[in-house]
Parts: structure tokens; C-alpha cells; sequence
């Protein structure tokens, strides 16, 4: 059964439920942390990888699609989704494969096995680290990373294992439910909660320059002058579009120290106008709702045509037998009469 015909089976509301737009404690989606996606994916790495497969992108199409097969049934979606929740789980299960193949790599660099790994998936990927080219790989790539961005080294933030988009939704919740700007986003995903510092040389001269621009553009409190408090009156909107053009952009216009893009505000007018999640799953749930009417209306008049037809053969059926019932009254009088004449002759 594919995929698509899986997902509209009943007896699965209580799984997780993926949404583009999620509402927190209702549904998610993979931008979101501490929803169990990861887990799944680390755990099919444990109970499904049938080979030593160095990375995501080499390993059988047909397999894949098992793991996909696994994970819709740990999880549900509507069934017009499942391309994109394919390709965003392929995403997801490439940047978890590596983590986890990273980790296991540093395992048997301490001369240790992890517990309960495949024992054939073990030696074929301890096989592939011990190969000379393969060294020499990790050797450059490593040495790449700590020399990005002009010689500042790897980005750092402190954030551990919580995504952006999740702390996203945890300040929008300390928040009343109201939106938070990407520069209070950027910030808190980047302090350091010991040293009150942000690590990272790149994002702080983005805090840097972006906190400066708001101050040029605040207007003063009081009409004496007197310019030493600010009042910072500019929209959302423009603080998301200072921090748009300040931070660098990775390929595919990603930006640096962001990652994917906020989910609960546009960064730029440039942008789509901000959807409600809520109004889109009414939307949504309506759509579904008109749907099975129609379905259930066109049933209801398929339903009654047959009726109408058998009712046609019935009435046919009854005009047949009372026309051979005629017949055959007819054919009784006959005989009662010819019966009658032939009695009377004989007397």
C-alpha cells in the first residue's frame, strides 16, 4: 500500500501529527525539537540499517523508502502532504545519519563499540574509516570547517539539542502568545547562559550592528533634547529586516545563525503575509469536511439511481408476471367453458 493510502487509514489519530503551520500541542513538524522525530530516525539506524552505509545519500532508494514506510507509522499527516513530508524527512534523516555516524566514529576512536549496533554494520563501517582516502577526507574537512568564515572558526550557539524553531515558540509563549523579533530570537539562541556572552565573533557583530541601527533610528523620549534614552518604536517587521540584511546568507539564501526561517513572523515585507496555524487548520478541516459531503452526496445519488433501476426492473418484473397471470386466467376460462359445452352435449 503506498504511503498516501497509509496515512488516510483509520485508527491513527492518536499518533503525532505533522503540519506545515504546527500549533503547539495540537501537531509539528520537523523544524521542531522534542517531538520524537530524531529518535525514530537514530532508532531505525539501530534496527534497519542492513549495511555499513557511510552516509544518507548512498543508500538504496528501496531502503529509504522502508525507513519513510517505518516513520508513517509512527507518525501521521494528511494524505496530500506526503511528498513533502518525504522530502523533509529524507532532510531530517540525512542530518541525523551523519550526526549519528559522526558519534560512532568517535566511538571507535576510543577503541569502544556502541551497545546494541548491528555487528556486520559495525565492522563494514569501521572498514570505511580505516581507509586511507577516506582520512584524508575527514582530515580536509575538518581543517575547512574550523577555517569558515574568513578565519572565525566553527559557529558556535547554545542552543544543545533544542531547535530554533522550538525556542522560537518558547519565547512566543513567555511572551503572552505575541510574536518575538529575530533579534531577541538570535540573542538568546546565542548567549551563553554562564558567561552572558555571545560566542560566536560573527552573530555578535550582527547583535552589534543591527542594536546600533535601532538606536540611530529611536526617536528621544522627551522634547528638551535630551537624547539619553531611546525609544525603541520601530515595528517587528523593520527589526526583522535589520537582522535579514546583517546576517550573512549561506547557499540557498539561508541565514547564518537562524537556520531555517522563523516560523511564527515574515523576516521581510518581501515575504508572505503571516498565516494564522489556527485559521489554516480550520481552513483545512473544512475543506476535508465539504469534501465528504460531496463524496457522501454523490454515494447518496449513485444510491438512489440503483434504487431507481431496481425499482424499473421490479415494476417490468410484476407487469410480466401480471400479463402471464392474465394469460393464464384466460386460457382457465377457455377450458372451464369448453369443458362446460362438452358436459351439457353429453346429457
Amino acid at each position: 500500500m503506498p504511503v498516501h493510502l497509509l496515512v488516510q487509514q483509520p485508527g491513527r489519530e492518536h499518533l503525532p501529527f505533522l503540519q506545515l503551520n504546527p500549533r503547539r500541542g495540537h501537531s509539528t513538524w520537523f523544524t521542531k525539537s522534542k517531538n520524537g522525530i530524531s529518535r525514530s530516525i537514530n532508532q531505525m539506524m539501530y534496527s534497519m540499517l542492513r549495511f555499513g552505509y557511510p552516509k544518507w545519500s548512498v543508500i538504496p532508494s528501496d531502503e529509504r523508502e522502508l525507513w519513510f514506510r517505518q516513520f508513517a507509522q509512527e507518525f501521521n499527516w494528511h494524505s496530500d502532504l506526503t511528498e513533502t513530508v518525504r522530502k523533509k524527512f529524507n532532510e531530517k534523516a540525512m542530518d541525523s545519519y551523519t550526526k549519528q555516524i559522526n558519534a560512532w566514529k568517535t566511538v571507535w576512536q576510543k577503541n569502544k563499540k556502541p551497545r546494541f549496533i548491528n555487528g556486520g554494520v559495525w565492522e563494514q563501517l569501521i572498514a570505511h574509516w580505516e581507509r586511507e582516502d577516506t582520512a584524508e577526507t575527514s582530515s580536509r574537512n575538518s581543517r575547512n570547517r574550523k577555517s569558515d568564515r574568513g578565519g572565525k572558526g566553527m559557529y558556535v550557539h547554545n542552543l544543545g539539542a533544542c531547535s530554533m524553531s522550538t525556542k522560537e515558540d518558547e519565547l512566543i509563549e513567555a511572551n503572552d502568545g505575541n510574536p518575538v523579533d529575530r533579534l531577541q530570537l538570535i540573542k538568546v539562541a546565542h548567549t551563553n547562559k554562564t558567561t552572558g556572552q555571545i560566542q560566536d565573533p560573527v552573530i555578535r557583530g550582527v547583535v552589534d550592528l543591527v542594536e546600533a541601527e535601532i538606536v540611530s533610528q529611536s526617536q528621544p523620549l522627551s522634547d528638551d533634547g535630551d537624547s539619553t534614552g531611546a525609544s525603541t518604536n520601530l515595528s517587528l517587521l523593520q527589526i526583522n529586516e535589520m537582522v535579514e540584511k546583517a546576517v550573512p546568507k549561506r547557499k540557498g539564501g539561508r541565514l547564518v545563525g537562524l537556520a531555517r526561517r522563523a516560523s511564527s513572523y515574515p523576516a521581510s515585507s518581501s515575504q508572505a503575509p503571516y498565516a494564522d496555524p489556527m485559521i489554516l487548520e480550520e481552513l483545512h478541516d473544512k475543506d476535508e469536511r465539504i469534501g465528504a459531503l460531496e463524496e457522501q452526496n454523490t454515494t447518496i445519488l449513485s444510491e438512489n439511481a440503483t434504487i431507481r433501476s431496481e425499482n424499473a426492473t421490479i415494476l417490468a418484473e410484476l407487469a410480466s408476471q401480471k400479463k402471464f397471470n392474465t394469460e393464464i386466467m384466460q386460457k382457465l376460462d377457455r377450458l372451464m367453458s369448453s369443458s362446460s359445452s362438452k358436459f351439457i352435449s353429453a346429457f
